[in-house]
């Protein structure tokens, strides 16, 4: 395991800023409440993590992580960030119409999104 792995975990065991979310945000040009969906946090929890200026909770952070790490992913793929971002939100047949993004909120789903990257990676799209 890298370095930067364990320094991930370690961050994301002690809560992500919640202004990392902003930032993915902006990355994905995506609606904040599609990525608080995904977070399973609501906005006004939000509202006050940023006022405080307190972190995420270890489970919201997760998935923050997982889904800057399946951007990451995406973008190596398609290799350009922004048409990893727009594949992000366009529903996939191969996915039985669903829009990636709203499949990361489990962990089954974002295997399911990791390997539908991998076989477009490879070539096998359907």
């Amino acid at each position: 395991m890298s370095s930067r792995e364990l320094e991930t975990i370690a961050a994301v065991r002690k809560g992500l800023p919640a202004a990392e979310l902003e930032k993915l945000v902006r990355k994905l040009a995506i609606e904040r409440t599609v990525l608080l969906n995904v977070l399973g946090i609501s906005a006004r929890t939000l509202q006050r993590k940023q006022h405080r200026q307190t972190t995420l909770t270890p489970a919201a952070s997760d998935r923050l992580a997982r889904v800057e790490r399946i951007y990451q992913l995406a973008s190596e793929v398609f290799a350009d960030e922004s048409t990893a971002a727009e594949w992000l939100k366009r529903p996939s047949r191969a996915l039985d119409g669903r829009r990636p993004i709203e499949l990361l909120d489990t962990d089954a789903g974002t295997q399911s999104i990791e390997q539908e990257l991998r076989r477009i990676q490879h070539g096998f799209v359907f």
